[in-house]
């Protein structure tokens, strides 16, 4: 099959493709099982819309699910899905509930958080679409290849088996992203990011108008200060440089006789010639 999931004879079988880029319609279980069957190919990455979050996994086709019977009982072998169990996943999208998936029993189904369950079991009454879209950005391993590194991680084969499940770091959108294209990426993470920064901005911004008006005001108090300092500084220089000159004026001015009305000798003049004897 071709990148489209249409049959290419001219590609080996361990490096086909498929689904890529794909993003499909939301779809029901208890009217949409088969039709989503069709369209689901090994190594398709399936989002389940719960109730506030989405949850994510790996398809790897049909497996033997051997849980829960005899060695003579005959081993089933169901459409199952792999991925990270979230201790708060619910499939039956009931609020406050814990998850009914079985998978919660860590051991059974694999090794630690990363487990095989049948796709009805984590389906249940969510909606459930393909979702390849981080192909366009990431180009995504062949099929077989993302069900080994899936299966490897359940095995206790990869290192990824022993990492605890983390909603910021270390999710099922992380896990599942890894296996189809060796990056651990969450674009619900990276939203509720985004979204925790503007939140942040609309927070800031109702709280800092006052501040920033007080610091305004100081700011413009502080100038009006220094402009009156300047102009009280310029108006003393002003006053004492008139002063000044005006005591110059006085030193330099010529002395001058008083002359009474009567034709006697000015007091200046007494003065003077009393000082020339």
């Amino acid at each position: 099959m071709g990148e489209d999931g249409s049959y290419d004879p001219g590609v080996e079988e361990d490096q086909r493709k498929y689904n890529v880029g794909v993003i499909s319609e939301w779809h029901q279980m208890g009217t949409d099982y088969s039709v989503f069957l069709k369209q689901l190919r090994p190594g398709d990455l399936i989002e389940f819309k719960r109730d506030g979050y989405c949850h994510w996994a790996v398809y790897i086709g049909e497996h033997a699910f051997a849980e829960n019977t005899e060695a003579d009982d005959l081993i089933p072998v169901l459409p199952c899905i792999v991925h990270r169990a979230n201790p708060t996943d619910n499939p039956e999208n009931m609020n406050g509930m814990f998850s009914a998936s079985k998978s919660m029993r860590k051991g059974i189904y694999g090794i630690g958080d990363v487990v095989v369950e049948p796709l009805r079991d984590v389906w249940r009454e969510s909606g459930a679409k393909i979702n390849n879209g981080m192909d366009t950005t990431i180009p995504p391993f062949p099929a077989q290849k993302i069900v080994e590194r899936a299966l490897c991680v359940v095995y206790g084969e990869d290192r990824q088996s022993y990492t605890p499940y983390n909603v910021l770091t270390n999710n099922c959108e992380h896990f599942a992203s890894w296996c189809r294209s060796g990056w651990s990426v969450s674009s619900q993470v990276a939203r509720r990011t985004e979204q925790l920064v503007k939140l942040g901005m609309v927070a800031g911004a109702a709280v800092l108008p006052r501040p920033l008006s007080i610091m305004g005001g100081l700011c413009l108090a502080g100038l009006q200060m220094v402009s009156e300092v300047r102009r009280s500084a310029s108006s003393q220089s002003q006053n004492t440089f008139d002063f000044a000159r005006d005591q110059l004026d006085d030193l330099n001015r010529p002395a001058v006789s008083f002359v009474p009305s009567d034709g006697q000798q000015g007091v200046e003049d007494q003065i003077m010639t009393s000082g020339g004897r």
